[in-house]
């Protein structure tokens, strides 16, 4: 990634295309992440749906880590000389295919496929999200840009997860992962017409990129072990929150999602 920054070229000034495209950047990480912890607000009502337990409908966000996990170093190296706009756009109709999938799905397979199918380009938009972000603007914003992008992933935990949590409740989850299929083609077409194709430098490309050779900095993968841990950690706690607080504090219904708000604002409140 850093060949990628240092050698790509950099716009001017912060120009409202350039606000304009970071917007864009941003929504899609806030669409993605609300699709990825979707089933933690609707959990209770995908189960009775569906006809699983809640335990069954809680693999979901285990099975996506799972495949994401496996899927995105394969599909990085595979598109690595692919313009970035390119790779954004294509994980962004994955994630459409896989909302329209869950929407309409008749039965807990059909759902997990269709998220199996989101699952697979989640770690591929994260690997190109920012440093989009990153070569719209001078490199002495690089720092500024990338945070503003980041903004959409905390909205998802303040607004994505009670928003669709309060909808399940009210109106059913699929209208809930309609809403976000919308959402997703809406950022889809803003994309395509406003980011620029960044093609990647040839510098980034050869077997002796900085790129490839990630895998041998120490620190680096000590690093990746200690997220790792810490992200599992949070994840076996918060699939599950809704069902803990429902039966161990007694609190259902709308009232679930000023909860889940209380805690994105919580997280956000931690990063600062």
């Amino acid at each position: 990634m850093t060949a990628e920054l240092s050698a790509a070229p950099r716009s001017g000034p912060w120009t409202p295309r350039v606000v304009l495209a970071l917007a864009v950047l941003a929504a899609a990480a806030f669409v993605y992440v609300t699709a990825e912890i979707m089933p933690v607000g609707a959990l209770p009502a995908i189960a009775a749906d569906l006809g699983v337990s809640e335990a069954v409908v809680g693999t979901l966000l285990a099975g996506y880590a799972l495949v994401a996990a496996v899927a995105t170093v394969p599909l990085v190296r595979w598109t690595a000389a692919w313009p970035r706009r390119r790779i954004f756009l294509v994980t962004l109709i994955s994630l459409v295919l896989s909302q329209v999938i869950s929407a309409l799905a008749p039965s807990f397979a059909v759902l997990a496929l269709g998220r199996v199918l989101c699952a697979l380009t989640h770690g591929l938009m994260w690997s190109v999200i920012a440093p989009i972000g990153a070569r719209l603007v001078p490199a002495s914003h690089v720092t500024r840009a990338t945070t503003s992008v980041y903004i959409g992933t905390g909205l998802a935990l303040v607004v994505g997860s009670p928003l669709t949590a309060a909808m399940s409740h009210v109106w059913g989850w699929r209208l809930a992962v309609a809403a976000i299929a919308a959402a997703a083609v809406v950022v889809l077409v803003a994309a395509r017409f406003v980011l620029p194709p960044m093609p990647m430098p040839e510098t980034a490309r050869g077997p002796g990129s900085p790129r490839i050779r990630h895998h041998r900095n120490r620190l680096l993968v000590a690093m990746t072990a200690l997220t790792f841990v810490g992200v599992t950690g949070h994840f076996i706690s918060y699939t599950f929150i809704v069902v803990i607080i429902r039966d161990v504090v007694g609190i259902s219904g709308s009232a679930m999602a000023w909860l889940l708000a209380g805690y994105g604002v919580a997280g956000l409140a931690t990063m600062g």
